[in-house]
């Protein structure tokens, strides 16, 4: 399990680097890429009042088939789906922290309400994105079997 914690966090890192290149380092959440955005009371509920954009709707297309690919070397079981689905939720989590770690116009000064537009909702010290990963992360992992 260290392993694949290691892992995971490593992968989050280098995808943090790669978004903020693409971002850029004062325009998080796609603001300035030329591509679409669409919102909903189901994206609302689970990204905390934000829209998807293009760019982030096919970055996680692209990282569900990543995170699927041992199914081509392992059987598909259910336990080992909830498994993946536990990580593919707190990859996003890990990914995202690191993406303000990495800010030198956000950081870690900036991380609270009020000072990032596109996490419009917080509770506690959390964005509501965050703790809902988390806590749908954390059940699927426990459903999955995690030792």
């Amino acid at each position: 399990m260290i392993f694949i914690i290691f892992y995971l966090l490593l992968l989050a890192a280098i995808h943090a680097k790669l978004e903020l290149m693409i971002e850029g380092q004062k325009s998080g959440w796609a603001i300035n890429l030329p591509c679409w955005t669409y919102e909903n009371k189901f994206i609302d509920w689970i990204l905390g009042n934000k829209p998807i954009t293009g760019y982030h709707f096919w970055l996680l297309i692209m990282f569900f088939v990543l995170f699927h690919s041992p199914y081509l070397f392992i059987s598909f079981t259910i336990k080992k789906e909830l498994f993946l689905l536990g990580l593919f939720c707190w990859y996003w989590i890990f990914e995202d922290w690191f993406w303000f770690l990495e800010s030198k116009a956000f950081g870690l000064r900036n991380f609270r309400p009020g000072k990032i537009f596109w996490h419009k909702r917080w509770i506690w010290f959390l964005p509501y994105s965050y703790l809902f990963g988390m806590i749908l992360g954390t059940t699927l992992l426990l459903l999955g079997g995690i030792k």
